[in-house]
């Protein structure tokens, strides 16, 4: 489902989505149709807002084109990898508990997603790749808590890199049903 709509944004190649880094992710429990690849909503000041959807739901994204590319931390002089944690809030809609989701992706993990989607962003290569924003938001919907989710917005602030902890605090955007 949720790879489905990845596939149809990774089909923006060519030097001008080279490098381009995802600001905000909505996705909805919403059915729609760009008829198989992403609508371009918004494109100015490079800043494109696109939506792509299918029979499983609608995901909206909004991207900046033409920023330089975040660099990973150096590793240590031991060799060691600094690993960071990084704090991003996920806004939910549905019958969602308040919760914090940690995540960590290894380089593996970053190459099978970006292969599976067919994402050829060069952010995405390397030993210490940085982590698509949408496989981030693929685990959190993934997580069973938040199988009651009809809508879910995720921004981005700084970029994660393989071997990163990201804790997703989760918050509940709109009134839970009750029991």
């Amino acid at each position: 489902m949720f790879r489905d709509l990845a596939r149809m944004t990774a089909q923006l190649k060519g030097l001008r989505y080279e490098g381009a880094l995802i600001g905000r992710a909505i996705w909805e429990r919403r059915s729609g149709d760009t008829e198989g690849v992403p609508r371009v909503l918004r494109d100015q000041h490079g800043v494109m807002e696109l939506m792509a959807a299918d029979a499983s739901g609608r995901l909206t994204l909004v991207m900046m084109l033409g920023h330089a590319a975040p660099v990973p931390p150096q590793p240590s002089e031991c060799g060691q990898e600094p690993a960071a944690v990084r704090q991003l809030r996920l806004s939910v809609v549905g019958d969602v508990p308040a919760k914090v989701l940690r995540l960590r992706f290894s380089a593996e993990d970053v190459h099978a997603f970006v292969r599976a989607v067919g994402d050829t962003n060069p952010l995405h290569a390397g030993m210490r790749p940085l982590v698509p924003g949408l496989a981030i938001l693929e685990a959190a919907l993934l997580h069973p808590a938040l199988a009651g989710a009809t809508r879910a917005e995720l921004r981005f602030h700084g970029a994660s890199f393989a071997g990163d902890e990201i804790e997703l605090t989760v918050r509940t955007a709109g009134p839970r049903r009750q029991a």
